[in-house]
This record gives structure tokens, C-alpha cells and sequence, in this order.
């Protein structure tokens, strides 16, 4: 089920001296089994709107579909446990979401949350730390003795043992070593494939042409575009707004050069490039 947002608006301090309207007039559908980047310039919106799919925010004034869930304006749904479970964000700060003595504990704590027996959570904990690169050894460690790759990892986990069907990723790769953040992306392009849907806030565009499938592109608080990976690096509206992949800029200065690369075969580059999606 895609989830859509309709005429979203988000007000922060509403009716005080620091009212600061963050959405506007925000409607948008985000397909069932996408892989969507949300993109835009620090302040434009990202966070806030993302907050909004699990109903973390409520908005001001529009509405939301989640799971079939209708999200009314400042009214928190009676099914939110049911939202928060099929929609998982994790936070860009992994420091928000960690708070227990242990790390299995931590990851432990939403599938218990969710009516997991003990030995259910566990289970549940041991599978998403695995997942995450995080072996035994870790289990007894405190989150906050963890390097900040680690405790991103762990933050990753905690959502994961949940089993959402939408996992959501505010710069998931920040803190991560090279290595690190590419064996998050791979392990979120396997969770792509086995039919998640996935939903990443970015500032990294070579993320988002060797990943997404969609894009959405955010400016003061509204959504300005919505497009694939090629159209707004290669299509004639290209945006000019964002620092270029490597392999876009590459194509620029080969062509200042007086390189001839027609438009089949830049795409056939791009495509060889979301081919080198690390397993």
C-alpha cells in the first residue's frame, strides 16, 4: 500500500513569537516498494516530513494514509502502534532512539513493545544485529560506549527487529566509515529486493543515482519535484541545485573537452553504475 500525504502542512511553535511553518501544502504519494530519496538543502523539510509517515509529528493541517490508516490533523490515531510497526524512521542522531543499560536490550525493546515474548524479542534482536554487522560481543555493551558508526548500527537494528514493511533513514550513511556505509546500502537494497519499502533523506547524490528509484525533491518546506534518479541528473529540467554524482561530473568535463557521449550511452553509464550495488 503506497502512502500518501494530502495538502500537509506542519507549524512548529503555532501562535507564538518563533512560529516557524515547516511543510506547506505538502501531497505526495510514496510508492508501495519504492526505493524514494528525499532530497533538498538543510532546513528545506526532509526531517519533519518523514516524522510525519509514523506519526512521530501530526500535521497542523492536511492528512496522511498509512497502512490504510488515515492520520487527521493533530489527532493521534488509535492505531498508531499499528503505524509505527508497518513505518520504522530511523533517526539522523542515532543518541535520540538509544537509551537502554544494553545493547540487546536496546534492540529488544520495540519487538517487546509490539507484544513479542521475551524469547520472541531476543530472537527478533540477535537476527537484526546480524544483519547490521553486530556480533555477540556487542550484546552486553552500552550503547553509549559504542563508536558513532556502532550506534548507528544499533539504532538500525532496533527498527529492523520490529519487521517494518517501510523502513525510513535520515542520512543513514553519516558516521559510517566507506566500508560501513557500504555494507548499510547493500543490506537496504537486499531489504529493497525482499519487498521493503525503503525511504532514505540524503545529501549524498551518488546514493541516490546508484540506489533510488524515486526522488523527491524538497525547498522551503514543499515538494518542488518529483523524479527518477536519471531525469534529475541527465533530463532536460536537470536540477542544477545539488552537487553532481562523480560519474555525472565526469560526463560534464569529457563532453568540455569535446568528447562526443550521446544521451544512450550516459545512460547506459548510469545504468552500469546502479549495477555496482555492493553484495
Amino acid at each position: 500500500m503506497p502512502i500518501k500525504l494530502h495538502h500537509v502542512f506542519h507549524v512548529y511553535s503555532q501562535k507564538t513569537p518563533f512560529q516557524f511553518e515547516a511543510l506547506h501544502d505538502v501531497s505526495v504519494v510514496i510508492e508501495e516498494h519504492s526505493f524514494t530519496a528525499i532530497i533538498g538543502h538543510t532546513g528545506s523539510g526532509k526531517s519533519t516530513l518523514i516524522q510525519h509517515l509514523n506519526a512521530l509529528l501530526l500535521p497542523t493541517s492536511g492528512s496522511l494514509e498509512v497502512n490504510e490508516i488515515v492520520i487527521q490533523a493533530n489527532q493521534l490515531p488509535k492505531a498508531v502502534k499499528k503505524i509505527r510497526q508497518y513505518a520504522g524512521v530511523v533517526f539522523q542522531f542515532p543518541e535520540a532512539q538509544l537509551f537502554e543499560e544494553h545493547v540487546i536490550e536496546d534492540v529488544m525493546f520495540g519487538p517487546l513493545n509490539f507484544g513479542k515474548t521475551k524469547i520472541e524479542a531476543k530472537q527478533a534482536a540477535q537476527l537484526a544485529l546480524q544483519q547490521v554487522g553486530l556480533d555477540e560481543s556487542f550484546y552486553d555493551r552500552s550503547p553509549f560506549e559504542l563508536s558513532g558508526g556502532e550506534r548507528r548500527r544499533v539504532a538500525i537494528a532496533g527498527i529492523l527487529a520490529m519487521q517494518p514493511k517501510v523502513l525510513i533513514l535520515d542520512e543513514p550513511t553519516a558516521g559510517l566509515d566507506p566500508v560501513g556505509a557500504a555494507m548499510m546500502m547493500s543490506l537496504f537494497t537486499q531489504l529493497h529486493q525482499q519487498g521493503m519499502t525503503i525511504i532514505i533523506v540524503t545529501h549524498d547524490m551518488e546514493l541516490v543515482l546508484k540506489f533510488a528509484s524515486h526522488v523527491k525533491v524538497m525547498e522551503h518546506g514543499k515538494v518542488i519535484k518529483q523524479s527518477t534518479p536519471k531525469d534529475l541528473f541527465y533530463g532536460k529540467d536537470a536540477s542544477k541545485d545539488f552537487i553532481k554524482p562523480p560519474l555525472v561530473q565526469l560526463i560534464k568535463a569529457l563532453r568540455k573537452k569535446g568528447k562526443t557521449i550521446s544521451s544512450t550511452q550516459e545512460r547506459s553509464l548510469t545504468d552500469l553504475v546502479q549495477g555496482w550495488k555492493v553484495s
